[in-house]
């Protein structure tokens, strides 16, 4: 593989990652199992040890992927969307019983601009606006989508999130949209009232973009400032305390955000200049800073090019500056392609493939 070819997307899930790069080039790391005993019928589980790349093959032009529990779910160029991996777990390319070992496209739906997946359900944005979800309400342990059903109640939607247990929502006119667990406060409505349907979040300012991780949010509003809001267990709002906020406030920052992504416990921000900010959880080296130990406020990693892509899984996080694609963070499922069991510095992903195409395909 080229190291030359443009990187067009990441994504990590709980326990894999995805690269995809021009040319249909589709390349994982990492491992299925979703931990949860006894093991649904059709989960399956990827011996550990396996920590080189994975060729994904695909005859489809995707533009866009994302991961969640063990599935993968792509974009192809006209809104197409695929999905391949287990029924609740499997890294797409190399599993026995496995729903698809390579991505299949996905009925019931239009022509899709946004995949998101969380360990529980998903949800897809159409080119149009319209939201979409599958799997379980978000939130809920009862209510199921067996299969993509439009969501009512909500305007035309730029941008969506899914947290474990929640979701965010950004529309048309930058309004952001709270719905599922609020448990910590992880909806921002200034209570822990959980909501079964979407509800607007009172943030007084205009947002672009949102990011949920598994019991808190972030949001960068218009002028680029990035507000926090819900479980602050590990300092993932950037701050000591207090234990959650169930309203969002300003994250202090020296430059203006244009992305955010959250893990578990721990959030990020891509800054204008290309430079990432990183607060919260460090017990896998989350942060970064090429250790394991707490650290209290926004860190800055330094050493690394200016970046163009970020994206969270659970304990692990991928990053691009276009061509390159560093990583770091929890290894135990080998998500980021090395034997160590986690990563505490950035190190660049080793896309070259373990297996050949051809064989790949049978």
């Amino acid at each position: 593989m080229s190291v030359a070819a443009q990187v067009l997307d990441l994504a990590a899930g709980r326990d894999h990652s995805l690269v995809l790069r021009s040319g249909a080039q589709l390349v994982g790391w990492g491992g299925d199992g979703t931990g949860r005993f006894p093991a649904p019928l059709g989960v399956c589980s990827a011996p550990s040890s396996e920590s080189g790349a994975v060729y994904v093959p695909t005859d489809v032009e995707l533009r866009h992927i994302t991961a969640s529990a063990g599935m993968s779910l792509a974009l192809d160029a006209q809104g197409v969307a695929y999905v391949w991996g287990a029924n609740r777990a499997g890294l797409g390319g190399r599993l026995s019983h496995i729903v698809a070992q390579q991505p299949k496209p996905l009925a019931g739906l239009p022509a899709l601009a946004q995949l998101r997946g969380s360990e529980f359900f998903t949800l897809a944005r159409a080119r149009d606006g319209g939201l979409y979800h599958w799997g379980l309400a978000p939130g809920s342990a009862q209510a199921r989508n067996a299969g993509p059903l439009r969501v009512a109640g909500v305007p035309a939607i730029t941008d969506c999130c899914a947290g474990v247990a929640h979701a965010l929502l950004l529309d048309g006119a930058q309004r952001v949209w709270g719905w599922g667990a609020n448990t910590a406060g992880q909806l921002g409505a200034g209570h822990l009232q959980d909501y079964s349907e979407p509800t607007r979040v009172p943030i007084p300012r205009k947002m672009v973009a949102v990011a949920a991780g598994a019991s808190h949010s972030l949001a960068i509003d218009v002028r680029g400032q990035v507000w926090a809001w819900g479980s602050n267990q590990h300092g993932q709002l950037g701050e000591r305390a207090p234990a959650y906020r169930t309203a969002p406030h300003q994250v202090a920052l020296p430059e203006g955000a244009t992305q955010v992504a959250a893990g578990q416990y721990v959030s990020y921000a891509l800054g204008r200049s290309g430079r990432l900010y990183a607060w919260g959880w460090n017990a896998r080296g989350q942060l970064g800073q090429g250790h394991t130990e707490v650290l209290h406020g926004v860190q800055v990693l330094a050493h690394l090019p200016a970046l163009k892509k970020i994206v969270a899984g659970q304990g692990h996080v991928l990053v691009s500056d276009g061509w390159h694609v560093w990583a770091w963070g929890d290894n135990r499922a080998g998500q980021l392609g090395q034997a160590a069991l986690y990563q505490a510095t950035p190190r660049k992903l080793d896309d070259a493939v373990s297996i050949n195409h051809e064989e790949a395909r049978t």
